[in-house]
């Protein structure tokens, strides 16, 4: 493409180099027409070449973006491979049967461990409870000999709160 442009510019310059020279100067002398008629396929030449070389670019620009699709493409196949291989691989096997194998004892620690708060929370309680039937009892005891001492069941009057039964 760009041989023609270069075959004109060379017979521009054959055309030049060839000139009479004018006597004690460094001119030369031409004929106009030859060297306009050059310059004219000049032109030509360069402007073919200028399309051509754009339209290569243009197709150019087209291949890569579709190499680079197709690239990828490729590479997001590979990478499904990949997932897919390692699933079916050994290792993967033998990290997913560990896996379960920790989780099965994860449930079974964390059950241990919910009946050893509710062992420990019931005692508490129950030590509660026993702390509170105890006070009942001596709260019965005091309101009984207060009762007695004050004869706030007698019929004077003055009658004691009604005694709560437990």
């Amino acid at each position: 493409m760009v041989e023609r442009t270069q075959k004109v510019l060379a017979e521009l310059h054959d055309l030049v180099a060839g000139a009479k020279g004018v006597p004690m100067s460094a001119s030369c002398m031409i004929s106009r027409a030859d060297a306009l008629a050059l310059i004219e396929r000049a032109n030509s030449a360069l402007g073919e070449d200028l399309a051509e070389a754009q339209r290569v670019t243009a197709t150019s620009l087209e291949t890569l973006e579709r190499a680079q699709q197709e690239a990828r493409q490729i590479v997001a196949a590979a990478e499904e491979q990949a997932r897919y291989l390692a699933t079916r691989d050994p290792v993967h096997e033998e990290a997913r049967r560990k896996a379960t194998l920790l989780e099965a004892k994860a449930v079974a620690d964390a059950d241990a461990l919910r009946r050893e708060a509710d062992t420990y929370v019931d005692a508490r309680i129950a030590a509660f409870e026993a702390s509170l039937q105890k006070t009942l009892a001596q709260v019965r005891v005091m309101r009984e000999r207060l009762s007695r001492r004050s004869a706030l069941d007698d019929d004077t009057g003055t009658h004691a709160l009604p005694r709560l039964d437990a």
